[in-house]
């Protein structure tokens, strides 16, 4: 029996010599002093102390750290009325220093006159220690940062309660105090008309899916902001959602000033009435409803005659006021159901809807003309003018939005030459204007290889330094017998031809070779923009096109700028973002053309990789009126916003250039400067005569 149990205790005593613990027996004759009867052979290779100086009286005590030595002692003193103890402490190992010790003790019998007998572990936890204490310093990190996080931060629990929140999210809830805040529901600072899609966000995050959301928010003292708010799901150890993350970002200014852009890009804003853009879809929506009611309507193009003489006698001012009369004088013929926009300038379009016959269209086409012929009374002038009205008919003109628009054109046109003041309606035999396209398409298929075509380079300007650092490719065709026809007239044949793919191959590959002729001359670098069309953009061999130009100069992508129109790259976004990624990741900076004349989700804009937006011409010239100022204001305080530079067109004069430079536009380029100049022009301006650019554009 006797070699039986000690064959016994050898096998628990292996048992207990593999575990990473070490065991013990430990005796306690009074408070604070202690023996210990036996420990498990693993003592060694745990502690690297031989089992025979373990057993050693003091060996234990003495190596507990001096800090820690008291708490320990304190603590084992309460065994006897404990039953059970378990304390962590530093303890000296032989050849590792101070490490962690996890102490563990029961009784395993009574307690007698003070002395008593308990079981015990010492388990080393430095590393499970040190996890911890690593984990406890990233989670007072992680705490500092959304302390400090200037976007609001909130752990809301899956009925929506507020359970967290950052001080940043007080200041927006306009609070203080967290108690004003933690336990209340998300919802109840939501405004009204967003708080059914709060819900339905809220249960789609539940469902584990990650989810955005734009909303209006009204803190304590009533003031709304308009915020995005990026809601995550937090699961629990049981893998179901447990509670939200949400981060929230004021956007009220962002808001604010897509509203702007948004109106910019669909109203006139001398008038008030809607643009061409708009137009266009009015016209398309009401087409399709006279289609299904079985109806005419008309479209109308009305130009006031000699407008331009009245700007120039009396001033843009008075020119200005009387295009707001007319208008009002128009609104006045029409019904609520029809259209009225201004095209610009001294044109307006009509779309009057609802027609059972023609004469409704010429009835309102008299009135219009008889309207606008009374005298108007503007600061003390009494003016006389008039107006050309064209008409044309959905559906016997044309079954198509632009044909429509062309016919009325033509129509207008018909009327002026007819002598004015009068309306006239589309006939089919007007086709002047598409017999000089035809001619336009014959002579451009053969202007390329006559070598009629040339490149002229505008001046770029940088504010800041005043120099010279771009300049625009801008195409220019000298025909033999028409002599020099503007772009407005042959780019758009060209684009509706296919004929703009080996024109627009000419421009890049000849203003690559000569931005890098003139570094060849030992001219400082400078980039040169190029202008696409859409049918290039579009086309699959774009990228391509671009590399073989760039081969064949010689010249460093990063000098080469792409320009599109903000119209154009919002559509087809998917293929838009990809092409111009690919472009970017070959240097190629890339700018938005006429921005601000367009409509573009600033979500969107975001994701393409521009770096510059061009402030059009139409804003630069009204930077003198309240409107055009806060528009211009507005634009470049947009593009900064988004991290892009902004370049102003058309700078013509003194006070565009202070407002612009007032207002930290980067750079700019128009008549105030130069002119669009052949090659030799800029050669000698990089060659030194630049001082009176500089001088202007430094102020």
């Amino acid at each position: 029996a006797i070699q039986g149990t000690q064959a016994l205790l050898e096998q628990l005593d292996r048992l207990l010599s593999a575990s990473p613990a070490v065991h013990f027996i430990s005796r306690a004759e009074s408070p604070g002093v202690s023996h210990f009867d036996w420990i498990s052979d693993n003592v060694a290779s745990v502690t690297g102390y031989p089992l025979t100086v373990a057993l050693t009286p003091g060996w234990w005590l003495e190596r507990i750290h001096p800090d820690d030595r008291d708490r320990v002692l304190a603590t084992f003193d309460q065994l006897p009325r404990r039953n059970e103890l378990q304390c962590e402490y530093r303890f000296l190992f032989h050849s590792q220093g101070y490490r962690w010790m996890r102490d563990q003790r029961h009784l395993s019998g009574d307690v007698r006159d003070g002395a008593y007998e308990a079981l015990g572990s010492w388990l080393d936890i430095s590393d499970m220690h040190a996890t911890q204490s690593r984990l406890h310093e990233r989670e007072q990190l992680l705490r500092k940062i959304i302390e400090t996080e200037p976007e609001c931060v909130k752990l809301v629990d899956a009925e929506g309660v507020i359970l967290e929140m950052n001080p940043a999210g007080l200041a927006m809830l306009q609070s203080d105090d967290p108690g004003e805040v933690i336990g209340q529901v998300v919802a109840s600072y939501v405004a009204p008309e967003y708080k059914s899609r709060l819900q339905s966000v809220m249960r789609r995050v539940l469902s584990g899916e990650p989810a955005i959301l734009e909303m209006e928010i009204i803190g304590r003292k009533g003031r709304r902001r308009r915020v995005e708010s990026h809601a995550a799901p937090l699961y629990g150890p049981d893998g179901r959602v447990r509670s939200l993350l949400m981060v929230t970002r004021d956007i009220s200014e962002r808001a604010d000033a897509e509203s702007q852009v948004h109106y910019l890009a669909h109203y006139d804003l001398l008038t008030g009435l809607p643009n061409r853009a708009l137009f266009r879809d009015r016209l398309l929506q009401a087409m399709a409803q006279a289609k299904r009611t079985d109806t005419l309507l008309s479209v109308m193009f009305l130009d006031i005659d000699h407008f331009k003489d009245i700007n120039d006698t009396l001033g843009h001012a008075v020119g200005d006021q009387l295009l707001k009369e007319i208008a009002q004088r128009i609104r006045a013929c029409v019904r609520e159901t029809d259209t009225v926009a201004r095209f610009g300038g001294d044109e307006f379009g009509l779309i009057q809807t609802n027609l059972n016959t023609v004469e409704g269209a010429a009835d309102l086409a008299g009135r219009l003309v008889a309207a606008i012929a009374e005298a108007h009374h503007i600061e003390g002038h009494e003016i006389y003018t008039a107006a050309s009205v064209g008409v044309t008919i959905y559906p016997f003109d044309d079954h198509n939005a632009e044909d429509l628009l062309k016919n009325a054109d033509m129509a207008m046109y018909k009327a002026k030459r007819e002598g004015r003041s009068r309306y006239q309606f589309y006939l089919a035999e007007l086709n002047q204007v598409i017999q000089r396209r035809a001619a336009i398409e014959r002579d451009l298929r053969v202007a390329l290889q006559k070598d009629q075509f040339k490149l002229h380079y505008q001046p770029q300007l940088d504010l800041t330094s005043g120099k010279v650092v771009g300049v625009e490719a801008l195409l220019r065709w000298q025909h033999p017998e028409r002599g020099d026809i503007s772009p407005v007239e042959f780019i758009p044949v060209a684009e509706s031809t296919g004929l703009i793919l080996p024109i627009g191959d000419w421009v890049l590959r000849n203003a690559c070779l000569q931005a890098r002729a003139w570094q060849d001359l030992g001219l400082e670098p400078v980039r040169v923009a190029i202008n696409l069309s859409a049918v290039q953009f579009r086309h699959k061999n774009l990228q391509e096109t671009i590399v073989q130009a760039l081969e064949e100069s010689g010249l460093d992508p990063r000098w080469l700028e792409i320009e599109l129109t903000e119209s154009l790259i919002m559509k087809d976004v998917r293929t838009t973002i990809d092409t111009l990624r690919h472009l970017h990741e070959l240097g190629i900076q890339i700018s938005v053309d006429d921005f601000g004349t367009g409509y573009s989700s600033l979500s969107y804009l975001t994701r393409f990789p521009i770096s510059k937006i061009k402030l059009d011409k139409s804003f630069v010239r009204d930077v003198d009126k309240i409107d055009g100022a806060a528009i211009a204001r507005t634009v470049i305080t947009l593009g900064h916003s988004l991290n892009m530079k902004v370049i102003a067109e058309g700078v013509e004069n003194e006070m565009q250039l202070h407002f612009l430079r007032e207002h930290a536009c980067n750079e700019v380029q128009g008549y105030y400067f130069a002119r669009p100049m052949p090659p030799g022009a800029i050669e000698r301006l990089l060659r030194g005569a630049l001082d009176e650019l500089r001088d202007r554009a430094l102020g």
